[in-house]
């Protein structure tokens, strides 16, 4: 996906990737950002499932720095009750 995504669409992503890393995680009872760790420095065998595991946790990451540089018009839609910083999230 492009940089120009909508907040609608990456947030449709996210929720499409999140069921699918699930998975991986029951299977293998480990959390994506442990198994990620592994798998960037090598210490996992090379399996096509731990290429689809990583490719979508990738994903993911990807998604949430895209949400990152929409908060602010995420934030706009929220009834708060005070200023909120979007540098109060990094």
């Amino acid at each position: 996906m492009t940089e120009t995504m909508t907040l609608d669409g990456i947030i449709e992503d996210l929720q499409a990737i999140e069921p699918q890393l699930l998975q991986f995680e029951k299977k293998y009872k480990l959390l994506s950002s442990y198994f990620y760790r592994l798998y960037e420095t090598g210490k996992l065998e090379c399996e096509e499932e731990f290429q689809e595991w990583a490719a979508l946790y990738e994903a993911k990451q990807h998604r949430e720095t895209l949400f990152h540089k929409h908060l602010a018009e995420a934030l706009s839609t929220m009834p708060l009750s005070k200023p909120v910083e979007v540098g109060e999230f990094t």
